[in-house]
């Protein structure tokens, strides 16, 4: 470490080194950083060291590495990454610009409120699903925009994919048994193998769909910050193998995060809800090998650190346990659908099941929407069986639905199609489907009043579903009630939803 180190990081201890108010200085320490927080600005200096995986030796690759920070996660974050500053002075005293001879570098950021983060809001019960959604909206965007092909398509080849792993299992060989158990250890690397073997050709064909993205890297709730728009920050800068990779596994890093917090139910929340916005459910059977290479990487963080901090050792004990039940075999996968006349409830009934079931929810509006070449936001206003909501085109979503449907219950995930599946043939269908598969069936039939519809409709804003009140009475006209077929489940939609007598119910008729 260089000499003229300690100095500046004490030097930027007082509050008077600021061009800025400032009241006190708080300083966080990390393996690879020292954070000033120092009124509403937080400094980050990067410590000149080499892990292997990165190099901030000296004060050229620093302020590159600086740079790169800002760059990067202004794609998330662009109201908070100010930019470089240079850090000029002789000891023992530091300021932020002017002139003189740079004695170090720091990234300028704008203060995020800490009780939005979204690790905060779990632990403190104040996460509205709402807000996930949000926020997998933003991530989905995020990829949409992201960067691929060329060397970054390399990063999601087969060999690197598993270069990674083998890196993990290397790097925890030593790992005290009582917070990894060799049993454990064993199955987990047998289930790596065994997956890499059997699902090769579906991860090298993520390539082609252009499913390799640079994307965020370090996708963990305390990076979240829930304010309006919301801001992703602190993105890897320092490795691009780290960075680079299949978007499935940026969302499974989040996912797991927030099951890690206990909020399993938010987690299937932003699982569904990226998986809507982006239509891309070929990334359902992928999810556990990553959430469970994720949990890993995060166990081996921590595990680095328990000899100096035995505090982490009950985290990542936790950590490395969920790393092991991803891998896990799945419980019996189902097939459900919703029936229900417009506005009925029925995306709600859907995922407030899915929650509970750790289901996966496909939705007939945005099928709809992708089959036509049209944006799932976008409005697609037409009379009633006009535009996209024409006989035909109606065949053509459900067939896709249902197609879709059969490919998440093949991965081993309950899935519940959310549509409104008018005609009895469309149902009928669906419980071909599930004959054909070998699994258990249900039908969600939402019900409420008219009056409580025409409310609902009339209300209905950021919703991607086209319902509206004047055509609820041709609706409602052309609905073939369900009454008497098998698998049937009623749900009264007009009060707060029965989630614990629905999922009663659902186990009576599937054994859920």
């Amino acid at each position: 470490m260089p000499r003229s180190t300690p100095w500046v990081i004490a030097a930027l201890r007082d509050p008077a080194v600021y061009p800025h108010p400032v009241d006190r200085v708080e300083l966080v320490e990390t393996h690879i950083s020292w954070v000033f927080l120092a009124g509403e600005r937080v400094y980050k200096v990067k410590k000149p060291v080499d892990l292997g995986f990165l190099d901030f030796r000296t004060l050229r690759q620093r302020r590159h590495f600086c740079r790169e920070e800002v760059r990067l996660n202004r794609r998330l974050a662009p109201d908070t990454y100010l930019g470089v500053v240079e850090l000029k002075g002789s000891r023992p005293r530091v300021r932020i610009g002017g002139r003189g001879p740079t004695v170090e570098v720091a990234v300028e950021m704008r203060r995020l409120p800490a009780d939005r983060m979204l690790d905060q809001l779990v632990g403190a019960g104040r996460v509205e699903p709402a807000q996930v959604r949000a926020v997998a909206a933003t991530v989905a965007r995020f990829h949409a925009e992201a960067e691929t092909g060329g060397r970054i398509d390399e990063m999601g080849s087969l060999e690197t994919i598993r270069k990674n792993w083998e890196e993990c299992f290397t790097q925890t060989a030593e790992t005290r048994a009582d917070i990894w158990p060799p049993e454990q250890r064993r199955a987990l690397r047998s289930y790596v193998d065994d997956f890499l073997m059997r699902e090769a050709p579906r991860l090298e064909a993520r390539i082609s769909e252009g499913r390799i993205r640079d994307c965020h890297g370090d996708l963990q709730a305390q990076h979240v910050c829930c304010v309006e728009p919301i801001q992703i920050f602190d993105c890897i800068e320092f490795n691009e193998r780290f960075r680079f990779g299949d978007t499935t596994g940026e969302i499974a890093f989040l996912a797991m995060d927030l099951q890690r917090l206990g909020a399993r139910e938010l987690a299937v929340e932003f699982i569904n809800a990226y998986l809507e916005e982006t239509g891309d459910y070929g990334a359902v059977s992928l999810l556990d090998f990553y959430r469970a290479y994720r949990a890993l990487v995060r166990a081996k963080v921590l595990g680095f650190q328990v000899s100096e901090r035995p505090e982490l050792v009950p985290t990542a004990r936790a950590l490395f346990a969920l790393a092991g039940r991803f891998a896990e075999p799945r419980g019996p996968a189902r097939l459900l659908i919703t029936t229900g006349v417009m506005g009925s409830g029925k995306s709600t009934v859907a995922r407030a099941v899915a929650a509970r079931l750790g289901a996966i929810v496909i939705r007939t509006d945005a099928v709809r929407k992708r089959l036509a070449g049209v944006g799932i936001h976008e409005p697609a206003a037409a009379g009633f069986e006009q535009g996209l909501y024409t006989s035909h085109m109606s065949d053509r979503t459900y067939t896709r639905a249902l197609q879709l449907a059969a490919e998440v219950v093949g991965a081993g995930w309950t899935v519940i199609v959310d549509g409104s599946f008018s005609r009895a043939a469309e149902r009928a269908e669906a419980r071909r489907v599930a004959h054909r598969l070998g699994t258990a069936h249900a039908t969600l039939w939402c019900e409420t009043s008219d009056a409580v519809i025409a409310e609902r409709l009339a209300r209905r804003t950021a919703d991607i579903s086209d319902g509206r009140p004047q055509l609820l009475p041709q609706h409602r006209a052309r609905y073939e009630a369900p009454e008497g077929e098998p698998g049937l489940v009623r749900v009264a939609t007009d009060a707060e939803l029965p989630v614990d007598q629905v999922l009663e119910t659902l186990e009576g008729h599937m054994a859920i």
